[in-house]
């Protein structure tokens, strides 16, 4: 099975909650993805899905 690639599109800004703008994932999620398995990183996009950032939050112009 090829390992899942992250889901990072380069914007790196969370929001208060700690939610990324661009991949909707949490602080804890994006520093242990490469620990993760590929069944823990199915579950973390699974959850992203969800995910919305806080109402009125937008992210600063800054792209890594």
């Amino acid at each position: 099975m090829q390992n899942i690639q992250s889901p990072c599109i380069k914007v790196c800004q969370h929001d208060s909650a700690g939610v990324c703008f661009g991949c909707r994932r949490t602080h804890k999620e994006v520093s242990n993805w490469r620990g993760y398995s590929n069944e823990e990183k199915a579950e973390v996009i699974k959850k992203t899905s969800k995910r919305r950032n806080i109402e009125g939050e937008s992210p600063t112009v800054f792209l890594r």
